[in-house]
């Protein structure tokens, strides 16, 4: 079984160098059922579930081209959509900062003889940070046959093209 991973990478070397790449990957683009689904500017490009399908732990793949020696290398992150990625960066922040203040107050009111009441905010904020992860895997599992989708997406785009 696959090990979980919050954003998954991939990257294809391609023989074309980065802009050539990018300008032949938007020319295939073109008449493809899936060109309403894509967004592209410079070198990068943000593919996206079509709207009919799309629910709210369906993924978001990102790939950007960078040049490399003899070509470029394309590079292909997943995860959700801006907004709700947004938002649970926000939550990781907000119960990873009550879990380290609890802590932190509790050590203090106990080494200063005082009820470690702090201790509740780490007592809290660990199972938290437990729990947005379990959403993240659940989610990432729901989600996996749109992300193979997306990745065929990538791979009909780059026939040929790789290095």
């Amino acid at each position: 079984m696959p090990q979980h991973r919050i954003r998954p990478t991939f990257s294809i070397p391609l023989a074309h160098g980065a802009d050539e790449a990018m300008e032949i990957i938007r020319e295939r683009l073109t008449g493809t059922n899936f060109q309403e689904c894509t967004r592209s500017k410079g070198r990068c490009a943000d593919f996206f579930v079509d709207e009919i399908e799309r629910k709210a732990w369906s993924p978001h793949l990102s790939i950007q081209l960078e040049p490399k020696e003899g070509g470029s290398l394309l590079r292909g992150r997943f995860g959700p959509h801006p907004e709700l990625w947004t938002l649970f960066m926000f939550l990781y922040t907000a119960v990873g900062f009550l879990a380290t203040m609890g802590l932190m107050l509790g050590f203090v009111q106990w080494q200063s003889d005082m009820a470690p009441w702090g201790f509740w905010g780490m007592a809290v904020g660990i199972p938290g940070l437990g729990a947005l992860y379990a959403i993240s895997a659940t989610g990432q599992k729901l989600s996996s046959h749109q992300m193979q989708e997306l990745k065929d997406r990538i791979d009909e785009l780059v026939v040929g093209l790789e290095a």
